[in-house]
């Protein structure tokens, strides 16, 4: 019997009987964007004519089968007794230079790239080249880091280490991964991951698999069916066919409707369900959108921000007014590339407060300021001349 200490609410998950192969289907939180994420993706995304979906708070997901010990991950799929559904209310996102529907050998240097790493793509355990998804729990080779230096969220609680930086855990370890097959009824497509909006993805003739099988890279045996980034509901309904090593032996287990699938005259297979099959996880609290408008003014709630002058050429003014005094208040500038320029505490102690950065240094070009006051984020684009 397989032992694994998890912590508390970084997975949800439902425990079963360990008779049978499929323990049940696991979903990691395993990111949530921040400003500096979705700026980063928006640069990035502009920059090739496209539009990001990555929103501030938008959370990625990690779905995988849990086997008992001594089985093999063979398919998911859908057919005309079980749909196989993957949806959310919202576009899932994915990194406009290196997004991919399906896992598909992406190099280390190129996953390391913007937002790659938390791109939506379906799997069948790997994550890049070398190296197979678990838990962040059961990682404990560190990061890979970031060529930007973002994904850096350090929210802790649900969403466990951050992905980026000191003391982070990126979730994946070193093996060799086992490339996916993917069968469309005809007319078909992944559109939801896509690098242009999607929502959704429902059939009754498709399949993705492992030929020959997947199995766990941890003694936990668990296999990453896929990765999805979304800030709306996400939800899923997912049929899955594993094998044991041994006997050979095939299960079925289908998240509804389980019938007695005849295979030939001397074999038949009984399918099984589990609750952990039908997946429906809400969307997080709204964050106020990210501004870009090239506005020097925001109005918030009870508070304002005015950046200027705009242009700028040595000195720019960073004016706060109502904001909560002695909160988590800080600035971060960052390039059309993305980088991070200059980031410093605003130590607001009154009710209006200005802070003067000097960019007299910066280069000439477009820029990108965010301003966070106790958790509440806005960004405006500024010219330096």
């Amino acid at each position: 019997m397989k032992k694994i200490t998890l912590l508390l609410g970084v997975f949800m998950a439902t425990t079963f009987a360990k008779a049978q192969g499929l323990e049940g289907i696991v979903v990691e939180k395993y990111y949530k964007a921040n400003a500096e994420d979705s700026i980063n993706a928006k640069i990035n995304a502009e920059s090739n004519g496209l539009v990001s979906s990555l929103e501030v708070g938008s959370i990625t997901y990690r779905v995988y089968a849990d086997m008992a010990p001594g089985y093999k991950f063979m398919a998911c799929y859908g057919n005309s007794d079980h749909q196989l559904k993957i949806s959310s209310t919202k576009d899932f996102y994915n990194d406009p230079n290196n997004g991919v529907k399906t896992y598909n050998g992406i190099s280390i240097n190129n996953l390391k790239k913007n937002t790659t790493m938390i791109d939506s793509y379906l799997s069948v355990g790997g994550v890049a080249a070398g190296k197979i998804a678990v838990l962040k729990t059961e990682d404990n080779d560190g990061s890979v880091g970031n060529s930007q230096s973002i994904l850096a969220n350090t929210l802790g609680g649900d969403f466990g280490l951050p992905i980026n930086g000191t003391n982070a855990e990126d979730g994946m370890i070193s093996g060799s991964p086992v490339d996916l097959t993917l069968l469309l009824n005809p007319g078909e497509n992944i559109d939801l991951f896509d690098q242009v909006p999607g929502k959704s993805f429902i059939t009754k003739n498709s399949t993705f698999s492992s030929l020959g099988g997947s199995v766990g890279a941890t003694t936990s045996n668990m296999v990453l069916l896929g990765q999805f980034t979304t800030k709306g509901d996400f939800n899923f309904e997912l049929n899955v066919q594993i094998q044991n090593t041994t006997t050979l032996e095939t299960e079925r287990y289908v998240a509804n409707n389980p019938k007695t699938v005849v295979i030939s005259s001397t074999e038949t297979i009984l399918e099984k369900t589990l609750p952990s099959l039908t997946g429906n996880f809400l969307s997080p609290t709204p964050t106020p959108p990210i501004n870009t408008s090239g506005l020097t003014k925001i109005d918030l709630q009870n508070s304002s921000v005015s950046i200027y002058p705009n242009p700028v050429n040595d000195m720019l003014s960073i004016n706060i007014v109502n904001a909560k005094e002695f909160g988590n208040n800080f600035y971060t500038i960052q390039d059309i590339t993305g980088t991070k320029v200059s980031t410093h505490n605003l130590d607001v102690t009154s009710k209006e407060y200005t802070k003067k950065v000097d960019v007299s240094s910066l280069p000439t070009g477009v820029y990108f300021v965010t301003v966070s006051l106790d958790n509440t984020v806005i960004t405006s684009k500024i010219v330096k001349q």
